[in-house]
């Protein structure tokens, strides 16, 4: 079989749209990847704070905190400047006038 340059030039082209296909989903696999690997950090870093939480409301020092969790100090200081605030809310809340 004989071919021309219309019919090598619709093959190429073939080719080529079909590599910009794969290239394409290959960049949204990529992406949607990424995006799982962010969500499963967030829902880690989310579980940690809820963790640190939960000890300090059980009066576990700020060190073995720290060293099990494996949150920062700053994250810590937050975590307790927002317990603090909610138990004044709760107490603002409970008192009567």
């Amino acid at each position: 079989m004989r071919f021309n340059k219309f019919t090598l030039a619709a093959q190429n082209a073939a080719f080529a749209h079909e590599r910009d296909l794969r290239d394409k989903a290959q960049i949204k696999y990529d992406g949607i990847q990424e995006g799982i690997q962010e969500g499963i950090q967030e829902g880690i870093q989310l579980n940690q704070l809820q963790n640190a939480q939960a000890m300090l409301k059980d009066h576990v020092p700020d060190e073995l905190i720290l060293k099990y969790i494996g949150i920062r100090s700053d994250q810590l200081n937050s975590l307790k400047a927002q317990i603090a605030s909610s138990l004044i809310q709760e107490s603002i809340n409970t008192c009567s006038f």
